[in-house]
């Protein structure tokens, strides 16, 4: 039985961005949600997924001073490339880490296979054959960006994230791997991302009732005297998507020593209705103080924002 009384406080009780509907922002028409979520000259980024009339995602970009008011830019920061089979249908769910001076942004890369190909992931239109993979870009002024484009080529893999600090010298990616018996948390280890050894499959406690049909990672990981601290995801059999807790050792990221939630479940009118019902879902977060800002979106359509203090977190 799930005895969590930790829970994390929505402000404001409103989307902080919505979609801009003139024919100018016709790129986010249709949702602005997901943001990926970092620190940039003092200021709160985030670079969020945009549904244009087709549901092909770009990236947008927004700043702000207090964390609630953000100020947006008019074109998005990162273009899907048309040229790029691996991004038909456009860049999905980023997630930023820095390193030293330079801002990773890793992303979901989706399109579609040949047709009769059998799907990469389950869902909604099973008969669709998606192809989903792991894409990178990078940066260092979120104006220019390089493209490495897909970093693990043949893993059917989403939600991934790298990991604050090197292991041994090395950069550790976290991913969620697609496989015909289920979804697996993994971690590999590469020094140029496209040589890849250690891979590591990540054992999942009992899933819980709120867990039971999938689960898969949320934010990038906050360093902590306790251990790599992360908001992550998971939906359960009716297909409810909420927020849980999780603590990955800092000696050894593949071991997961904690988790708990849920921590926030869709319970707003933009959470309960949008693109997709009841979802709340995030790719990000960032440390002000002792108190952790969410940033989360809500409906697949809007972002929302909520706060927890890591002096209620009871390891």
């Amino acid at each position: 039985m799930n005895t969590n009384t930790i829970k994390a406080t929505r402000i404001p009780t409103y989307p902080i961005i919505q979609p801009r509907t003139s024919d100018q922002h016709w790129w986010e028409r249709n949702g602005t949600f997901n943001p990926g979520v970092t620190e940039y000259q003092g200021k709160v980024v985030l670079l969020y997924r945009a549904y244009d009339d087709f549901r092909i995602s770009r990236l947008g970009y927004a700043e702000s001073e207090d964390g609630i008011n953000f100020t947006l830019r008019d074109n998005p920061a990162i273009d899907t490339n048309p040229n790029d089979p691996f991004e038909r249908l456009g860049i999905e769910d980023p997630r930023i880490t820095k390193l030293d001076d330079t801002y990773y942004i890793l992303h979901t890369s989706a399109s579609y296979h040949e047709i009769g190909h059998i799907p990469d992931v389950r869902g909604s239109f099973g008969y669709i054959p998606w192809r989903v993979r792991v894409g990178m870009r990078t940066t260092k002024d979120f104006i220019s960006f390089q493209n490495y484009g897909v970093i693990l080529p043949d893993i059917k893999a989403k939600n991934a994230f790298l990991l604050p600090e090197k292991v041994n010298g090395e950069f550790a990616v976290f991913y969620r791997e697609h496989t015909e018996t289920g979804e697996t948390l993994k971690v590999s280890y590469s020094t140029d991302f496209k040589s890849w050894h250690n891979t590591t499959e990540i054992t999942w406690p009992k899933a819980e009732t709120w867990e039971g049909f999938k689960f898969g990672a949320g934010s990038q990981p906050i360093k902590t005297e306790k251990g790599w601290l992360m908001v992550y995801h998971a939906v359960s059999n009716d297909h409810v998507y909420r927020l849980g807790l999780m603590l990955l050792d800092l000696k050894d990221p593949s071991k997961i020593i904690w988790h708990q939630g849920p921590i926030l479940e869709p319970e707003t009118d933009y959470e309960k209705m949008g693109f997709v019902n009841n979802v709340v879902y995030t790719c990000g977060v960032v440390q002000r103080d002792n108190e952790l800002w969410i940033y989360y979106g809500a409906g697949d359509r809007v972002i929302g924002r909520a706060t927890l203090s890591l002096d209620n977190i009871i390891y």
